[in-house]
């Protein structure tokens, strides 16, 4: 991430001293992919819809890529109505979303899923769950919706970085991936609203080069007296769980779907013969850790930049993240 600008930065945020909204009401009792229904999925009759207050944390700089992130040709109409609510109401918080966890989303998480994906611990590839597709999601939808579907161990593999050193990367079993990807499906639907237009990484239509692009920009401008770049080591594997968990409070009140993602945080890990249950992180290879991870830097450093820091200094700043 880069932070540009002509004044010395304001301090770092302290992660561990983050104020949410601890102790929020969460509600939800039935399991995932119920046949409840809510006006919190945005079924009032509204065409209009006023854009998330959500704006650029680079000031005057601004993108134009981020709005139609989510496309209709990808989304259920019952996604839309999320999407169209999360623009209208910034604050607002849904308290029923784990009914979209339906079969067709788990088949849509299915038909995303790469055919040579490497498999976790129950050996299980794509086409071979394909061979009785409809009669596996059938069940895993029913075991999802009586709470009785169990995150299986992740597989732990390590690949090489630069310096002779190894990147661990967790391997879900396939149909933890299934669950990963519906579960994202619906929080990205949340979240792409409310996400500033200075992140770049892990998002629709979006990546690096975009970033770099914006940077490019800004330095072209000639205004720039300082970069700042910095690097959050071992990120994924240090992001505190229990501030997370309150940090998707603040949008999320459906318990159910809350309880969903802590099964998809709180799972142990296969490293060779070795057994071992992390308290912390969120695992590097997983479909859904992008996203929880965007949305823990959402407030602890995209936010915090816009409120806190720019306020402070005399002249222009931007973030690229």
């Amino acid at each position: 991430m880069r932070a540009l600008g002509g004044e010395e930065p304001a301090p770092a945020p302290e992660v561990g001293r983050w104020r949410g909204r601890t102790g929020a009401a969460v509600e939800g009792d039935k399991g995932v992919g119920g046949l409840h229904r809510s006006v919190d999925v945005g079924e009032r009759a509204r065409t209009r819809t006023r854009p998330s207050k959500g704006g650029p944390c680079e000031g005057e700089l601004r993108e134009g890529t981020m709005s139609d992130a989510l496309t209709s040709e990808r989304m259920s109409p019952e996604l839309l109505k999320v999407v169209e609510r999360a623009q209208r109401e910034p604050e607002g918080r849904f308290h029923s979303l784990a009914h979209l966890i339906d079969v067709l989303a788990l088949e849509r998480a299915f038909r995303r899923l790469r055919k040579d994906a490497a498999v976790g611990v129950d050996g299980v590839t794509k086409a071979v769950y394909g061979e009785a597709l409809g009669a596996n999601l059938a069940d895993l939808h029913e075991r999802l919706k009586s709470m009785r579907y169990r995150h299986q161990p992740l597989r732990r593999v390590h690949i090489p970085k630069e310096q002779g050193k190894w990147r661990p990367i967790g391997i879900s079993a396939f149909e933890d991936k299934l669950v990963q990807d519906a579960v994202r499906e619906v929080l990205e639907a949340v979240y792409e609203q409310d996400f500033r237009d200075c992140s770049y990484g892990f998002r629709p239509k979006r990546g690096a080069h975009d970033g770099m692009r914006a940077l490019n920009r800004a330095l072209h401008q000639g205004t720039v007296s300082w970069i700042l770049e910095a690097d959050i080591v071992s990120f994924f594997d240090s992001l505190d769980r229990t501030q997370l968990q309150e940090m998707l409070q603040t949008r999320v009140a459906d318990g159910s779907l809350l309880r969903l993602i802590g099964k998809c945080l709180h799972v142990g890990v296969l490293d060779g013969e070795e057994y071992s249950e992390p308290d912390r992180g969120t695992t590097q290879g997983s479909v859904l850790s992008p996203l929880l991870g965007n949305v823990y830097l959402h407030y602890v450093l995209d936010v915090w930049f816009e409120r806190e820091v720019k306020p402070r200094l005399r002249g222009a700043a931007t973030l690229i993240r």
